[in-house]
């Protein structure tokens, strides 16, 4: 007799962005079809027993660059993630993500967005995922014809419902006026527009400063982003924003400063979402000088943007943030590249003659160890960012939900429900609703089953060789990862292949909201005449 179930998980504390409740979960054909209080074992081809631990929707990281290169430096080489669809996926899935939402990148060369997400999604087709994937598009040369003519496109035959624009980096940072031209385009068609925001011209200017000081070790990557330089870019931003009447999402917020002008916004009942990482919580500008010394190279491992903050004084703030809303979802930012590589961060040697100094080795992986030793490097040519698809969940379980630092409803809502949500995949994901929502799931340890270990990157299944979470503290772990009913991960094992994801067409923002009327009619702040007939 055919079974009514092809998976039952039992005995486990359900816990959703609603609340937490004993029920067991029946799933068949990739889909969540029953939760009661019990289900017969009998009626499945398979059974989980959670054993009391938590079980919940799998998380949803929207904040992940896989498959992208990145130009760096005045040589033209490109810095190359060093994560691909397959092997990024297979890291998200072992640390309990089920959907993953990563970045086509439009070039200044790439006339047609278009092409630019067929040549993406072919990336995608040709390795495979462990999850399921949707992609938002970054846009770095925003003419408004094109703007009208393939974001319908985009959204119709893609399903792909958000950009994300730069206030830096000199190959993608847009002036106020190509902010502005996207930001009116995508508002008529209802898009998440993502700001990456950063003052480009300061930090351009703050680095020369250093330059003619000699100061370019990576620890002046940070001091040549002081938290002042997000603060000045996210006013700006949501002053476009409001004056044409635009929500928009800030991404990886980092400092305090930046997160009280959103949080100010919000209150004056302007609809702003923000998301914040990992980084910023548990790093600092001391992590720049980890390795052996200040001066050393190694500290490239550190580089992202914006930096963590000076020190440890902005953390509560931001963990206040993830709390009382001021911070929609919590995100990774995976951006990952290897340190002893020629496309990674030896980038920031390889590029800076003065580092390079006689070596006169060839720039390939067999030489690579020999030219970094006892380099410096400078930190503008190493690529910006760090490794975090697998250890985004693990690190707000142990630091967040563990300590009561966010309740364990948050902290669903923050990785999977609210990003789910904010970016139209809800609740076809980030819920457990039966005969509606996909059967992705994590289930984690019973209370103190796994024995407390530090963590190593030989624990992780990135392709990165190293993790900036080295060392740190670890009780529990994501016990079992079940995308669309089938068992990926389970008990430290990878237990299917790389055809599992499949690529997700999105609908619009489910969190949209209206500016209040005071708002929208206030002419000091908005071009009330925009909009009108």
């Amino acid at each position: 007799m055919a079974k009514q179930f092809d998976l039952i998980i039992k005995n486990g504390a359900v816990l959703t962005s609603d609340g937490v409740g004993r029920y067991e979960i029946g799933i068949k054909d990739g889909k969540i079809i029953q939760l009661s209080p019990s289900i017969d074992s009998g009626l499945a081809k398979e059974v989980i027993d959670a054993e009391g631990g938590y079980v919940m929707p799998g998380g949803v990281d929207a904040h992940v660059h896989i498959a992208q290169d990145f130009t760096s430096g005045p040589k033209g080489v490109m810095g190359k993630c060093a994560d691909d669809f397959l092997t990024g996926s297979r890291s998200a899935v072992c640390g309990g993500t089920t959907t993953i939402i990563a970045f086509a990148q439009q070039n200044r060369s790439d006339e047609s967005l278009l092409k630019v997400v067929q040549n993406y999604h072919a990336l995608s087709e040709k390795s495979g995922a462990y999850c399921d994937y949707g992609f938002h598009v970054i846009i770095t040369r925003p003419e408004v014809q094109m703007l009208e003519k393939e974001l319908p496109k985009l959204i119709e035959d893609w399903g792909i419902t958000s950009c994300k624009l730069f206030m830096t980096y000199s190959s993608m940072q847009l002036s106020d006026n190509q902010l502005l031209d996207v930001m009116y385009e995508t508002r008529k068609r209802f898009m998440t527009t993502m700001i990456h925001a950063e003052n480009g011209d300061l930090i351009s200017w703050l680095t020369n400063k250093l330059e003619q000081r000699g100061l370019v070790e990576p620890f002046y990557h940070a001091i040549s982003r002081p938290p002042v330089v997000e603060m000045e870019a996210t006013h700006r931003a949501i002053v476009l924003a409001e004056m044409i009447q635009n929500p928009v999402l800030f991404v990886h917020v980092g400092s305090a400063s930046a997160a009280q002008i959103i949080r100010n916004a919000q209150t004056r009942g302007f609809p702003i979402y923000a998301e914040t990482c990992p980084q910023y919580l548990h790093l600092t500008w001391d992590d720049l000088k980890r390795f052996h010394s200040p001066k050393c190279f190694e500290n490239s491992k550190m580089i992202c943007s914006p930096p963590p903050g000076p020190d440890d004084s902005d953390q509560e703030a931001l963990w206040a943030g993830l709390r009382n809303g001021t911070f929609t979802i919590y995100s990774s930012d995976h951006c990952p590249f290897r340190y002893k590589d020629v496309h990674g961060k030896a980038l920031g040697v390889l590029q800076h003659e003065q580092s390079l100094g006689s070596a006169r080795c060839p720039v390939d992986q067999e030489h690579l160890s020999e030219i970094l030793d006892d380099k410096t490097g400078h930190f503008k040519y190493v690529p910006n960012g760090c490794p975090g698809v697998e250890t985004r969940l693990p690190l707000l379980f142990e630091y967040g939900l563990k300590t009561g630092r966010v309740s364990p409803e948050r902290y669903v809502d923050l990785v999977s429900t609210a990003p789910a949500k904010l970016y139209g995949l809800y609740p076809i994901k980030g819920a457990l609703i039966p005969g509606i929502s996909d059967a992705d799931l994590v289930i984690w340890y019973p209370n103190d089953a796994l024995p407390s270990f530090k963590l190593t990157n030989a624990n992780l299944h990135h392709n990165v060789d190293y993790t900036p979470y080295e060392g740190m503290e670890f009780g529990n772990w994501p016990r079992y990862t079940i995308v669309r009913g089938q068992i990926v991960w389970a008990e430290g094992e990878l237990r299917a292949s790389a055809s599992v994801g499949k690529y997700l067409k999105r609908g619009t923002n489910q969190l949209a909201t209206r500016p209040t009327n005071s708002i929208a009619s206030d002419k000091r702040r908005v071009a009330t005449w925009l909009y009108k007939a």
